[in-house]
């Protein structure tokens, strides 16, 4: 190319590389260059409520991407291995379930893949109310 600027429409996998941009002149040769990645799809990992999940909770997974119409999707987990979905509830969470969940969207175009990392700890479901009471009289806090 024999200009200041290079435009790629329509990028391909096989766009991925270096490009190098040569000048010269009277007064010499300079050149730099850049890296263009291109990945297949633009992927959305979500765990809901939260991927920090009270032992006993529950957590949804969602693994969402934008792309063409053949989009095959794989959730894997750290302890149920890969599961072919999109959406992936799991319920009385156990500290066997914590861990790094990856998000694998695979078609003709490509690959591409996302993590999430869910967390299993304790939680207070009930805070301790405040009181106020009189000398000598008795008082309970419950905190579950």
């Amino acid at each position: 190319v024999t200009s200041n600027m290079l435009s790629v429409n329509n990028v391909m996998m096989n766009d991925t590389g270096e490009y190098i941009c040569i000048v010269t002149s009277e007064a010499g040769i300079a050149s730099t260059s850049v890296i263009l990645s291109v990945v297949p799809y633009n992927i959305t990992l979500s765990a809901e409520p939260s991927p920090k999940v009270a032992f006993g909770g529950n957590v949804t997974l969602t693994c969402s991407s934008e792309g063409g119409p053949s989009l095959n999707y794989t959730l894997v987990t750290p302890n149920k291995g890969n599961v072919t979905t999109q959406m992936l509830p799991v319920s009385n969470v156990i500290t066997d379930d914590a861990g790094v969940y990856y998000c694998v969207v695979t078609s003709e175009a490509g690959t591409s893949s996302l993590n999430i990392t869910i967390t299993v700890g304790v939680s207070i479901v009930t805070n301790p109310v405040d009181q106020e009471v009189l000398i000598n009289e008795s008082v309970t806090f419950s905190c579950l």
